[in-house]
């Protein structure tokens, strides 16, 4: 991926560690490690993966499609796009730490697969490698003023929080993935 204008540079540089780190944890685990759980309450490293996939699969698809009908970026390449109050909601309750918990809309919630954990992990890395091309594509655009309705919900953020958004969304969802293989009772393979 090419240097991007500096606050999505900032996005990217975030969901690129995620898909290093998920590349070094995941691509090694067993079946048995993906779908392991320590209680009914808790997800298993597949249902985090499912919904992750699920959200990006919703997500990506409304985000290029306002990139497409976007101008060019022209002068704005240099600006830093402010957030509404909105936008640095939606970032701080989808980021790690966050202090609330937003229910899983309808839309994300994951399901039990039978196939193999390591499809899921495949599916995963298209997705965020689908995201990477949103990214760039987003670095080309005008996105000042550029908000996109959520398939989940009645907000419009601006694009740069919604994608903002989601890249924090992914680190939350891998600290509790890096939580789960630190448990003391996660299958060895």
């Amino acid at each position: 991926m090419a240097t991007l204008r500096h606050q999505l540079e900032v996005i990217a540089n975030r969901h690129r560690a995620v898909i290093k780190v998920s590349h070094e944890r995941l691509d090694r685990l067993s079946d048995a490690q993906i779908k392991w759980a320590p209680d009914a309450k808790t997800w298993s490293i597949a249902l985090i993966l499912d919904h992750l996939i699920k959200t990006h699969a919703a997500t990506s698809p409304v985000f290029m499609r306002a990139l497409l009908a976007a101008p060019p970026a022209g002068d704005e390449r240099e600006k830093e796009l402010p957030y509404s109050f909105s936008d640095r909601l939606i970032v701080q309750l989808l980021s790690p730490g966050a202090r609330f918990k937003l229910p899983v809309p309808k839309l994300y919630t994951p399901v039990t697969h039978n196939a193999p954990g390591q499809n899921l992990v495949k599916h995963l890395q298209e997705e965020f490698d689908a995201f990477t091309i949103v990214l760039d594509y987003a670095d080309e655009k005008q996105l000042k003023g550029l908000r996109v309705s959520s398939p989940a919900g009645n907000f419009r953020p601006s694009v740069v929080a919604y994608l903002d958004a989601t890249v924090q969304h992914n680190r939350y969802h891998w600290m509790q993935i890096e939580s789960l293989l630190r448990d003391p009772n996660f299958p060895k393979s």
